[in-house]
């Protein structure tokens, strides 16, 4: 195929989708001049029902006037006979008096002092002195006219009396307010009464006055106060009928057009859209025609110019009217300098792996650190899941004991309920990271006021701060900050923060929460004057299993999770987080974003680990029999976790009828000591004042304790630990959770009184 031919070819693929574009574009501007032709048809309901609610407001302010007539106020009802025929004035248009019992006195009608029927209670008088307002009535018949007609009432009261006064209008006084709407002759123009009734229309024969209203336009009106519906017309034709109720009489006006009226004519823009199309495409026909040649003979140069290369000829030098063809000549005359250029490129190659090594090299370091980070997580997680593993264990045994009382046994409950739910917290945390990194978590998206967010949240951590004894001030606008986002996890997003906050601040610290708005975007800060965030660790800090320095206290505690999903679930609401710190024990400030809507502690861990470790830097023996019951000891446990140290003193106590005293923490440990002379310590490392270590250091020091047991019983087991241990003065390295019998065994190889020497 020739490339004229596939410039035809590319021409037409332009050409054709234009064409239908076209189409499409005259078929959207035939619907816009049938919308405008609709669009008349409502502007002239609401023209006429403008009309007719005007007329009616005439009406209600000459009867005000008529009111407040001397002659009615003295009871001249001959000479306010005068005064109500003139401002009626009408054939169509007649005033009516009646007292309050429903008498006619008058009707303007018929002579003044003529003899009227005295029907029943006339229809409209009950809802006028209802109302005690102007009321508009339904069509009704006249005693006096003889036709159906309708009347603006009003109550009045003058010259001591009350009446009801009125004016009264025939079909014919409406029908000719509707000749001068202005409307297409051939368009129905219709008045209906709060029932539905006709009461004047522009075409058709006053007959047709009292006949229902059709029932498609009945309930379309009943459903709303203005609208539009196809319906046959009068005339027997379909048509477009737009309605509007007036507010006041509760009125219908309804305006019909026949269908034909509302089809756009042709012509017009349409035809001007239709001529420019096809004068379009004539022309890009001639262009394409022109462009085929000028590009055929372009290529035929360049063919020329590449055949006179494979020749080993110099191409002469062409020019053509196209610029690709014009680079092509220019390439083949520079075909020798592309060799030269080959080996420039051989070395830039060079200079490229180069470079993709050093990337190499710098993600397998990243990879290196985050395998660190990896084993330093289940580091931590042993570690977190042992700590309530040992009470939960400890509390079992006590429950095996025989004659155990019911309030050790409900302790021993408690414990158990207490430590599996704090695992359930930790399981918790690690599922929501999990969830969030794989994107799983699907928001439960509402409009919430981060207000009522701040106040679950601090409810949340309000135990942490209590047991930590921090001062947490709240400052919080009186507006509402509104955004769009999930309660729940907006609430844990804040939560986290205060517990990080609660967790990395000493006790008795202050913590602050501000909330405010500026511009699009909500802010929440929560700042405290804890330990602060290294330079190192703060462009890090919002990674998973981040944590600051692990310390041996481990009162922070944690698997580095929490700030973690902070981030995951802010950035699912379109926001962003940041923390700022001067530096260690600086305090620091974390900062949520949010875009706002316009218009409109406890830590968490993974499952249980099945696999336990325990060593001691002496090996008891740990799989004999349990061993006789040794004489009674006084035994010192020091222990920070309540529940561990009480389960475990309960259960040296009923097991082995030991004495034993239970500290949660180092000083008073350190104070009583001396004072009770125990014959074994077993200590926690994981101390909130001092740590095990330094704890076994200072007993050790005292002349007393030189030869006494000295058991570290704790939740770091790796051999590290166990070598500090063995370094502070410990004789025994029992990792948690330890079995009942390997501490019970561990006390049977003490000898009160120095019996013997201690075991080695």
């Amino acid at each position: 195929m020739q490339i004229r031919a596939y410039l035809y070819l590319m021409a037409a693929a332009i050409l054709v989708p234009v064409i239908l574009f076209a189409g499409f574009a005259l078929r959207l501007i035939e619907g816009a001049e049938t919308d405008l032709e609709r669009a008349r048809v409502v502007r002239a309901a609401d023209r006429v029902a403008l009309l007719v609610d005007a007329e009616l407001a005439a009406t209600r302010s000459a009867l005000r006037v008529l009111a407040a007539s001397p002659s009615l106020a003295r009871g001249d009802l001959d000479a306010f006979y005068e005064e109500a025929k003139a401002a009626t004035g009408s054939p169509d248009a007649w005033g009516v008096l009646l007292d309050e019992n429903g008498r006619m006195l008058f009707n303007t009608l018929a002579p003044s002092g003529a003899a009227l029927p005295q029907e029943a209670l006339p229809p409209f008088l009950s809802s006028v002195l209802a109302a005690q307002r102007p009321f508009v009535t339904e069509l009704i018949p006249g005693y006096v006219s003889g036709r159906m007609m309708t009347a603006v009432g009003m109550p009045v009261s003058a010259g001591g009396r009350r009446y009801v006064l009125g004016v009264a209008y025939g079909a014919e006084h409406f029908r000719r307010l509707l000749a001068e709407a202005g409307t297409r002759p051939d368009w129905q123009l219709d008045i209906l009464d709060r029932a539905g009734k006709l009461v004047a229309s522009n075409l058709g024969s006053a007959e047709l006055v009292g006949q229902e209203a059709p029932a498609a336009l009945a309930a379309a009106a009943t459903r709303s106060r203005e609208g539009m519906l196809g319906l046959a017309l009068r005339n027997g034709g379909e048509g477009t009928v737009a309605f509007s109720r007036l507010p006041d009489s509760g009125w219908l006006v309804a305006v019909g057009a026949p269908a034909a009226s509302l089809i756009a004519p042709p012509g017009g823009a349409r035809r001007a859209a239709a001529l420019a199309l096809v004068a379009a495409l004539l022309g890009a026909a001639a262009v394409s025609a022109s462009f085929g040649r000028g590009h055929a003979r372009a290529i035929r140069s360049a063919l020329e110019a590449a055949s006179s290369l494979g020749r080993g000829e110099l191409p002469p030098q062409r020019r053509s009217r196209i610029v690709e063809i014009d680079r092509l000549l220019a390439a083949l005359r520079q075909a020798g300098s592309e060799l030269r250029r080959t080996q420039a490129t051989r070395d830039s190659a060079g200079s490229e792996r180069q470079s993709q090594l050093e990337h190499a090299q710098l993600a397998r370091q990243r990879a290196e650190e985050e395998n660190r980070a990896k084993d330093q997580f289940l580091a931590m997680l042993g570690h977190e899941l042992r700590n309530p593993l040992a009470p939960i264990g400890t509390a079992a045994q006590l429950l095996k004991m025989p004659d155990l009382d019911s309030h050790r046994a409900r302790y021993a409950a408690d414990v158990i309920g207490r430590q599996v739910e704090h695992m359930n917290r930790l399981l918790s945390d690690m599922l929501d990271v999990s969830r969030v990194t794989r994107g799983l978590v699907t928001l439960n998206l509402e409009d919430v006021d981060l207000r009522n967010i701040v106040e679950r949240a601090v409810e949340q951590t309000r135990p942490l701060m209590e047991e930590r004894q921090h001062r947490l001030e709240l400052r919080l606008p009186s507006q509402a900050v509104m955004v769009r986002g999930d309660q729940t996890r907006l609430t844990q997003v804040v939560a986290n923060l205060l517990t990080n906050s609660a967790k990395y601040t000493p006790p008795h610290g202050a913590i602050q929460l501000s909330l405010g708005s500026a511009g699009n975007e909500a802010t929440l800060s929560v700042a405290d004057d804890g330990e602060g965030i290294t330079p190192d660790l703060l462009p890090r800090v919002f990674d998973l299993f981040s944590q600051g320095e692990r310390k041996a206290d481990r009162a922070q505690g944690g698997l580095g999770l929490g700030l973690a999903l902070v981030r995951s679930l802010v950035q699912l609401h379109g926001g962003e987080v940041d923390a700022s710190s001067p530096g260690s024990g600086g305090g620091s400030i974390f900062t949520v974003h949010l875009p706002l809507k316009h218009e409109l502690a406890a830590l968490a861990a993974p499952a249980p680990n099945p696999r336990r470790g325990r060593d001691s830097v002496r090996d008891p023996a740990r799989n004999s029999a349990p061993p006789a019951l040794p004489a009674a000891l006084r035994v010192m446990l020091v222990d920070d976790n309540i529940d561990a140290a009480v389960s475990l003193s309960l259960l040296l106590e009923a097991a082995g009828d030991h004495l034993v005293s239970t500290y949660y923490d180092a000083a008073s440990a350190l104070e009583w000591a001396a004072f009770e002379r125990p014959d074994v310590f077993i200590l926690d490392i994981g101390l909130p004042d001092m740590n095990g270590y330094e704890l076994a250091r200072r007993l050790r020091a005292m002349p007393e304790f030189a030869d006494t047991l000295l058991i570290a019983l704790t939740g770091y087991g790796q051999l590290a630990d166990k070598v500090r241990a063995r370094e502070a003065g410990f004789d025994l390295h029992i990792a948690k959770p330890a079995e009942p019998e390997e501490i019970l065994a561990a006390l049977a190889t003490v000898k009160v009184a120095g019996e013997t020497e201690r075991v080695e």
